[in-house]
This record gives structure tokens, C-alpha cells and sequence, in this order.
């Protein structure tokens, strides 16, 4: 039976330190989610400023030329916005970050934030559409510098206290 209670204790200390990395890992993959959307925002803001390409084209070309995790994304706005089936470019752009985006790191903010950029793409003239792009671009700015600034404190937090909530069940149910 004493070895029952120590394989126990051994698998409750793991599976809540595995849960403590988790949420660490967590962390850092909402920080690399955010970098890889700045970098295809600002894509899509320079297709549009530089090149003059219409938005439907724009996003076209982001799923031509590069990939990404947020390839099924930009691929689902691409083919609803080549459907010319009536919706708006904004709720193609929300369904989008609701069907594809279930398994990205990013958060129910991130999410509306997203969604807020794409409310207010859709309809307006090129100089508009640019500074919505800028202004997504900063607030994902601020949040990339903000979550980076605390990622290796909170990812320290998450490990030691998953080790040390494991010990401490381990403790009570000894």
C-alpha cells in the first residue's frame, strides 16, 4: 500500500506541475500569436498603402505569399470575400475569427480586438482603412511590450506554483 500512496504523490505533483508549464507555454504562444498577426496587419497595411490593392485582393495575397498559423483565417476571409455572397466584409471578418481562431493562443480581448479592427475595414476609403490598420497595430503593440515585460516573471510564477500546489495536495491527502 506505501508504494500506491508514493506513485500517487508522484503523479499528483507531476500532472499539476505539467499544468503550471501549460499555462507558461501559454503565455509565450499568446506573445508569438501576437507577433505573427502584427506582422501579417502590417502586410496588409502595406499592400494597401504601397501597392494600392483593394482589401478583398490584399488579404488574397497574404494567403499566396506567406504562411502561418493564422493561414485558415486569412484563407476563410479570402474565399467568403471571393463568393460575393452579400455579407459584409465585417461579418465575414467576425465568423472568420470565431471559427479559425479557436485554437490560437489569443485571448477573448485579442479576439475583440481583432474583430473591432475588421468592423471597421470594410467600408471605409483607403486613408481610413490605414489608420484603423495603425491604430490595431499600436494597441497590439502595447500589448506584445506589456506581456513581455511580465512573460518571464508570470512563466516563473505559473512552473513554481504548479510544482507547489502539488506538494501541497500531496501534503494534505498524506
Amino acid at each position: 500500500m506505501n508504494i500506491m500512496k508514493i506513485i500517487g504523490c508522484i503523479l499528483v505533483i507531476g500532472s499539476s506541475s505539467a499544468v503550471g508549464f501549460y499555462f507558461s507555454g501559454e503565455l509565450k504562444s499568446r506573445i508569438e500569436d501576437l507577433k505573427e498577426m502584427r506582422k501579417l496587419i502590417g502586410l496588409l497595411r502595406g499592400d494597401i498603402r504601397y501597392a494600392n490593392t483593394p482589401l478583398p485582393e490584399a488579404i488574397y495575397a497574404i494567403t499566396r505569399r506567406h504562411s502561418s498559423r493564422f493561414d485558415m483565417f486569412f484563407r476563410y476571409v479570402s474565399k467568403q470575400l471571393s463568393e460575393l455572397s452579400g455579407e459584409t466584409f465585417s461579418a465575414i471578418w467576425r465568423k472568420a475569427v470565431e471559427l479559425e481562431l479557436l485554437n490560437s493562443a489569443l485571448t477573448k480581448k485579442d479576439k475583440s480586438n481583432l474583430i473591432q479592427l475588421g468592423e471597421n475595414l470594410g467600408y471605409l476609403d483607403k486613408e481610413m482603412q490605414l489608420n484603423t490598420i495603425d491604430l490595431y497595430l499600436s494597441q497590439i503593440e502595447d500589448e506584445i511590450t506589456d506581456l513581455s515585460k511580465s512573460a518571464k516573471e508570470r512563466g516563473y510564477l505559473y512552473n513554481t506554483l504548479g510544482i507547489m500546489a502539488g506538494v501541497f495536495i500531496t501534503i494534505v491527502m498524506a
